[in-house]
């Protein structure tokens, strides 16, 4: 069955009822341990690095942004787990790097590679435009360039985000398989997704509004509301119940 936006976000709403702390605590655990990784890098570096600690610096950087992607995954777990009715704890977060850790690495350095294929456009004419120096045909030139690499990324932000749920249902597939079933389900979902994605922008405007605050219930909320979409594509969200807001005492107003 194909719900509308809106139906995907009440019943994203529905799940999250009453039981924000979980996701919360992912999303800071997922966001912190990170950031903790990353300072030591960024104090090491110092006014005037040298090449190698540049060199070291980028290693770390795109490391721990592959970390980063695998602490998604396993929030992606959560809020799997959750909508299935399963216990799940904070710990559940860390399943990705126990069980399978080589696949799910594997899918976030491709998922990585790919974004920064799709960005290479917007690098190149930036990286041109500041050796040139400004003109008219070098503005033009970055901002058709920036343009074209935002359309890419947007691209495969619709035909693979969803991937990482495939290798976490299916644990024998392997990461080529789930890019490619992602792109096979997304062929008709595309402009469901995108549609999804917009409806977020002005909770993305709260976020910066309010300094990064609003970001604890708004990303569990976008997150929840992917995992929702997913279901509802493969099929599966049609037989599980979802809790109506009648049956619980006190509901999140923020909502």
């Amino acid at each position: 069955m194909s719900r509308s936006s809106r139906e995907l976000k009440r019943i994203s709403r529905d799940i999250l009822n009453n039981r924000y702390s979980l996701p919360m605590g992912a999303f800071l655990t997922a966001w912190l341990i990170p950031t903790l990784i990353e300072i030591p890098f960024s104090m090491s570096l110092g006014d005037y690095p040298t090449n190698s600690q540049l060199i070291i610096s980028c290693l770390a950087e795109f490391l721990i942004m592959l970390i980063a992607q695998v602490l998604t995954i396993g929030r992606l777990l959560i809020h799997l787990d959750m909508t299935r009715a399963k216990e799940c704890r904070l710990v559940t977060i860390f399943s990705p790097f126990r069980f399978g850790a080589e696949r799910y690495f594997g899918a976030s350095l491709l998922y990585v590679l790919l974004i920064a294929l799709a960005c290479s456009p917007g690098i190149l004419a930036t990286a041109w435009f500041s050796y040139t120096g400004f003109s008219a045909s070098s503005a033009s030139l970055l901002a058709v360039c920036c343009t074209l690499a935002l359309v890419l990324t947007v691209i495969v932000m619709l035909n693979y985000r969803l991937a990482f749920l495939f290798l976490l249902d299916y644990p024998q597939m392997k990461v080529r398989a789930a890019f490619k079933e992602c792109r096979r389900m997304m062929k008709k979902n595309k402009l469901r997704l995108l549609y999804i994605f917009f409806s977020f922008l002005g909770w993305c405007g709260l976020i910066v509004c309010s300094f990064g605050i609003a970001a604890l219930w708004v990303v569990p909320y976008m997150t929840q509301t992917l995992v929702t979409f997913y279901l509802d594509c493969t099929g599966e969200l049609d037989r599980i119940p979802v809790r109506g807001y009648s049956s619980e005492p006190h509901t999140n107003l923020f909502f």
